[in-house]
């Protein structure tokens, strides 16, 4: 990592947006349009953003039980021309690079793990790679992910989508199509962790939940209480899996925080998406996640009978 009193390093992405990697009193800054998208600690140091904690705890939860994920890794995940090689339980495919938060928490949880990060912005990896290079076990692809996730020819124990353009998820990762293909790179039993945002009435993510359950058996959903009260624009953490998840264990991981999370799932969940009733998502009916608004904090709010009434759960 570079020095903290290091100047800030910048590139111009292909969209035009400005890319910056800047240190600050705790390590490394990636900031795009203004925006800060990750923040690299020391090694081991929980990841800053909540959201990347969640997919963490997600991830280590989901990969804990797989025995084979924490052996010694074997061949690259990837051979030369960029054609995914990936294989069983000791691989992960992460669609969304920035920084690489989360894999690199990954790596350091489970040395073990071979990784595969797929990044669209050649611009953004040389960045990354000048002023934080990816510790071994890591490796990174330049590629379009929904492409990359499609011709996976051996499936892997997880997989993660967080692709942002613009602070909003590309309408391309939000289908049935693109969750079966994930579905398809997966071992039996393995795990789609996904990184997604939306505010209130938070219609965006109950159309996520509900093409995930059109796809996958169990689906659990990640997020503040603030943010399913509809008070705030934020990110919200969705995981998938045909085997059930280990929901207890992702529960007790983020229930602290800060800020504290709470993991909706079950009937609950089912409950949650039906106060909407959406369609699955599918490509010809695809639209980017709403656009962010920044502000901390949007007004009061209360969450949805949904989410309060009892249940058997």
């Amino acid at each position: 990592m570079t020095r903290r009193d290091a100047p800030p390093a910048r590139r111009t992405l292909s969209n035009g947006l400005e890319a910056t990697l800047r240190p600050d009193a705790h390590g490394l800054v990636l900031v795009i349009d203004g925006i800060e998208q990750s923040h690299l600690g020391e090694p081991g140091a929980p990841p800053r953003h909540a959201s990347h904690r969640w997919m963490l705890a997600a991830s280590i939860a989901a990969l804990g039980a797989r025995t084979d994920a924490l052996q010694p890794g074997g061949e690259p995940l990837l051979a030369s021309g960029a054609e995914p090689r990936v294989s069983g339980g000791t691989a992960a495919l992460h669609l969304g690079g920035g920084a690489a938060a989360l894999p690199r928490a990954l790596q350091h949880a489970l040395p073990g793990l071979r990784q595969c990060v797929v990044e669209l912005e050649p611009a953004l990896v040389d960045l990354v790679a000048e002023g934080a290079p990816l510790p071994p076990g890591i490796e990174v692809v330049v590629g379009d992910g929904r492409a990359v996730l499609e011709r996976v020819p051996s499936p892997v124990a997880l997989a993660t989508i967080d692709v942002f353009g613009a602070g909003s998820v590309p309408a391309a990762f939000t289908t049935v199509e693109c969750f079966s293909a994930a579905r398809a790179a997966l071992v039996p039993g393995g795990t789609l962790v996904v990184n997604t945002a939306d505010g209130p009435p938070l219609r965006f993510v109950r159309s996520q939940v509900a093409t995930l359950q059109a796809v996958f058996a169990h689906v659990a959903l990640i997020s503040t209480g603030s943010t399913l009260a509809g008070a705030r624009h934020s990110n919200l953490v969705l995981v998938a899996s045909d085997a059930p998840l280990p929901v207890d264990d992702i529960r007790e991981r983020v229930r602290v925080g800060p800020p504290p999370a709470a993991v909706v799932a079950g009937r609950r969940l089912a409950r949650f998406v039906a106060d909407t009733a959406p369609a699955p998502v599918r490509d010809a009916t695809a639209f980017d996640s709403p656009a962010p608004v920044r502000s901390a904090y949007l007004g009061s709010a209360s969450l949805p009978p949904s989410l309060t009434d009892p249940t058997d759960d």
